[in-house]
């Protein structure tokens, strides 16, 4: 079921959708390689300007209106950072103004990829035990060419996490949970335009005469992928709300189990179409598989939650 927002929550969603929609146009015209993202360079800077990243410390907002405007920003076929700089930096440390974009990695994941590295100033860096801030300096990271819809980027050498700064004061545990809602409605965001964008097409692609979603078969699957996308959008707010580490897990647990379903429905139903960088799916069916993979994925997700509600099994 779909429940109703506050006024003012409902006037934050109209407010950042108005800007997202304000830069869902993708410049034509691009070679091949820079269509595979975009980064949407001014979508952050009115994001900044409007003072969006700053919603949790707003007296009357919190975590939970930081997860509307993460779901309403990862709607966007551009990619942004948001989930660090409006959610975990400043819930965990409301004190401290990090430089940004911030990038979330595990100690593990600072030898691969990372989405936003390349554009980051800081990384959150989950060291198992600890949390580090590690600040990024020129030539220190180097962009890792991939097909995936977020700008990626690698460290040229292990970096040291003696020349950041570990935040004390916050348990891993709090870290990763936020770290969590905020995948959660980003899987929702990308979830929702996509199966919104592949609605729209099939009501205008013709076959045999009809348009392809009077068929009953399509209309069966994608009324499966639309409360896919809407359930990990609502128990990634209550995750939000709640504060539950159980919640936050399952809630990502949800988002993950249903990203390879949407992604193969979603494909599917515009076709050959859906695989060329002319059409505007890939901006969120290949973001989707990354985040399909972060923090262990699914079966990480599956354990962990495991671990939480039976802790003495």
């Amino acid at each position: 079921m779909d429940f109703d927002l506050s006024s003012d929550q409902a006037a934050l969603v109209d407010a950042v959708g108005s800007v997202v929609s304000r830069h869902a146009d993708l410049r034509k015209g691009e070679t091949l390689r820079p269509m595979y993202y975009s980064y949407g360079d001014g979508l952050d800077r009115d994001l900044v300007e409007n003072g969006f990243f700053d919603i949790v410390r707003e007296e009357t907002f919190g975590p939970l209106e930081a997860a509307l405007m993460i779901a309403e920003v990862a709607r966007s076929p551009h990619a942004v950072e948001v989930v660090g700089s409006a959610l975990v930096a400043p819930m965990l440390w409301p004190g401290l103004n990090l430089p940004r974009p911030i990038a979330i990695a595990r100690l593990e994941d600072l030898t691969r990829a990372v989405r936003f590295l390349d554009r980051a100033r800081t990384v959150l860096v989950d060291a198992g035990d600890r949390i580090v801030a590690l600040p990024i300096v020129d030539g220190d990271v180097e962009e890792a060419l991939s097909v995936y819809a977020y700008p990626m980027g690698r460290y040229r050498s292990t970096p040291d996490l003696s020349k950041g700064q570990v935040l004390d004061g916050v348990a891993v545990e709090e870290f990763r949970r936020l770290w969590r809602v905020g995948l959660t409605l980003e899987i929702a965001g990308a979830m929702r335009s996509a199966v919104n964008f592949t609605a729209d097409y099939v009501k205008t692609r013709n076959v045999f005469g009809r348009p392809l979603g009077s068929f009953q078969a399509i209309q069966h699957r994608l009324s499966i992928d639309v409360p896919r996308a809407e359930g990990a959008y609502w128990t990634g707010l209550r995750a939000a709300w709640s504060g539950s580490a159980l919640d936050a897990t399952t809630a990502l647990l949800h988002a993950q189990a249903a990203v390879i379903p949407v992604i193969f429905d979603t494909h599917q139903f515009n076709g050959a179409l859906g695989f060329t960088l002319e059409h505007s799916l890939h901006f969120w069916t290949q973001r989707l598989r990354v985040l399909d993979g972060e923090i262990g994925g699914a079966h990480a997700q599956a354990e962990a939650a495991a671990d939480l509600a039976w802790p003495d099994a």
